[in-house]
């Protein structure tokens, strides 16, 4: 974690650590560790507010994003309030694939996918994607429950939680739940290795999917 930090990808430590906080979970059945997880998390996210200065950046661009004078300066808000905008340009019905206009947006393609396909798509078009999203990741968690070894049971609430929690930092970010970090929306960014990574939970998810259910044959045979 100090390492991730040094390297200023808290977007990449809040997926680790939320992680770790769930596979403890998964693995003890006690509450109290989430918790004191989020306990710590809070006092790391304010320490570092103060502490450091890029985290103080992104979270005033968070809570003051259509100030002028953030919103033009330099690493300020510009970015998100473009994508809010998107979003709302799109409204309910969006303006038609192609119809819009992401490309106002700073890295539309990658960071604000989810901007530029809320324009387009509008309401009803994100929320079917956020659908499909709930129910991978409800499917994987299924995997998990019927599994029959404990590893196998870690194991796919691990990778079926990392997609949830991807989704959730990328797009809380984006409609400013949250503040921004810097990850990619699974399968939709512009973005090789994540690409590549996201499929690779698929492919365990399935083979955990299928040894589970071979598993389940042999017992009723």
């Amino acid at each position: 974690m100090a390492v991730i930090v040094l390297q200023r990808d808290l977007g990449t430590g809040l997926l680790y650590f939320g992680l770790f906080l769930v596979m403890l979970y998964a693995a003890t059945g006690r509450g109290s560790w989430v918790g004191l997880g989020i306990a710590l998390f809070v006092t790391g996210a304010v320490a570092a507010n103060f502490v450091l200065g890029y985290v103080n950046d992104r979270f005033a661009n968070w809570y003051d994003a259509f100030d002028p004078d953030r919103y033009n300066d330099i690493g300020g808000s510009f970015q998100l309030v473009q994508g809010i905008f998107g979003l709302a340009h799109g409204g309910v019905l969006g303006t038609g694939l192609g119809n819009g206009m992401p490309y106002i947006t700073p890295v539309s393609q990658s960071d604000y996918i989810v901007a530029s396909l809320g324009e387009e798509l509008g309401l009803t078009g994100l929320f079917a994607i956020l659908c499909l999203y709930l129910i991978l990741t409800t499917r994987g968690l299924r995997i998990g429950y019927v599994a029959t070894d404990e590893f196998s049971k870690l194991l796919a609430t691990g990778l079926s939680f990392v997609i949830a929690l991807q989704c959730f930092i990328v797009i809380g970010g984006v409609t400013r739940v949250i503040p921004l970090t810097g990850l990619t929306t699974p399968f939709l960014a512009a973005g090789g290795s994540s690409l590549v990574a996201n499929w690779i939970i698929i492919a365990l998810l399935l083979r955990l999917s299928d040894a589970a259910r071979s598993r389940a044959r042999l017992v009723v045979t």
